[in-house]
């Protein structure tokens, strides 16, 4: 039981080796014969949990010298001995010094062992109880920042697909933590001819990826009005990342612009998986490979053309679709979501997605959840 160490201050010799009598076998001890001294030997060596200190010495009584330990010793059990009964001395013992006993001589040494002891497991309990409120305050703190993230996300994110005459449009969105950097948003223009949708995907996690996010989705909402194409849209937000925040996230993002009446669109791509278009149940990938943004400068993004005719679906998914894993680590990958969609396709897109989402959560069962997952689901009705 030596993990201890134990400072005894008495100016009489024969106190002061019935001190280091008592605790040699079970501590580490220390021993002082005035103040002074004692204040030095804290000076070198650290971790003095116990202080027991005679209070009259000549140099400095020891009030006054536990006093001056209180900065550098805040947690040490601090016991008096003394000759005398003095209620003004042992009132500011307890409420300055903090003070665990204050013993009368001549006193027993078993006594005194068990007071010690009994000092070191309050003190013990004092620090575990401390930790364990800063602990609860830290929690309380990143709650109250996590449930922040959130407003902002649920802020930035729309609440709802946009109604759209001939199609039928659905989201399915969920985190891996608190937050997610998964994005997505919808811009009709006003005067209902063009649907654009974007779907991204920010590096990281949590409220670093959330807020960065943020700040994207601030400057997607600026460029859609301005009706600019899907590849000048991408070559914009790259161009805006890299000389605002470089060296900082990348994102992923997939960027199309349709016209609502002929069913024709463009795709541009800077990273993210590529969309799936069912037609009659069977479904293939539109290739539109691309950098992502907020990594080199100069990025240019290509259009790549699709058509809806009645009864077509366009599926885009970020990653976390495919890459999900299983507690044996196995993963979801894109044939496993290529047979969910042609089983799913014929429901409605709101029941598709979220049979799309079931299937993923039934293969990963109880593995920990790594990434966000958005799957977004437009269909042509006629």
């Amino acid at each position: 039981m030596l993990e201890d160490t134990i400072l005894v201050v008495d100016d009489e010799l024969p106190n002061l080796q019935k001190l280091q009598r008592t605790f040699i076998h079970r501590y580490r001890v220390l021993a002082a014969n005035s103040g002074m001294e004692a204040l030095k030997l804290i000076e070198k060596n650290e971790g003095v949990s116990v202080i027991i200190a005679d209070q009259r010495m000549p140099d400095m009584t020891g009030l006054e010298f536990l006093r001056k330990t209180m900065a550098v010793l805040p947690d040490a059990v601090r016991i008096i001995l003394t000759g005398y009964t003095d209620v003004d001395v042992l009132m500011e013992a307890i409420n300055v010094c903090k003070v665990f006993r204050y013993i009368v001589k001549p006193w027993d040494p078993p006594d005194l062992l068990m007071t010690v002891e009994r000092g070191l497991e309050t003190q013990r309990l004092a620090v575990e109880n401390a930790r364990i409120r800063k602990e609860l305050i830290r929690r309380e703190r990143l709650a109250r920042e996590l449930e922040i993230a959130r407003d902002i996300q649920r802020y930035i994110l729309p609440s709802r697909c946009p109604a759209l005459d001939g199609y039928e449009m659905a989201v399915e969105y969920h985190p891996a933590l608190e937050v997610g950097g998964d994005l997505y948003d919808f811009f009709v223009d006003p005067g209902g001819a063009a649907l654009q949708v974007v779907i991204g995907d920010v590096s990281g996690k949590s409220i670093p990826a959330a807020l960065y996010g943020a700040v994207f989705s601030g400057q997607l909402q600026t460029l859609f009005a301005n009706s600019l194409k899907p590849e000048e849209m991408l070559a914009r937000l790259n161009s805006i990342l890299i000389a605002r925040y470089p060296a900082q996230n990348y994102i992923a993002v997939a960027c199309l612009q349709l016209d609502l009446a002929r069913g024709s669109g463009h795709l541009a791509n800077a990273g993210m998986p590529y969309p799936y278009l069912v037609r009659e149940g069977e479904a293939a990938q539109l290739k539109a490979p691309g950098v992502p943004l907020g990594l080199l400068e100069e990025s240019t993004y290509d259009a790549h053309p699709f058509r809806l005719q009645t009864g077509d679906t366009l599926i885009l998914a970020s990653d976390g679709a495919t890459d999900a894993m299983d507690v044996e680590e196995r993963i979801y990958d894109p044939e496993r979501f290529l047979e969910s969609i042609r089983r799913h396709i014929t429901r409605d897109v709101s029941g598709l997605v979220k049979s799309l989402y079931t299937d993923i959560t039934e293969f990963t069962g109880s593995a920990e959840v790594n990434d966000d997952i958005t799957i977004v689901a437009l269909r042509k009705l006629r």
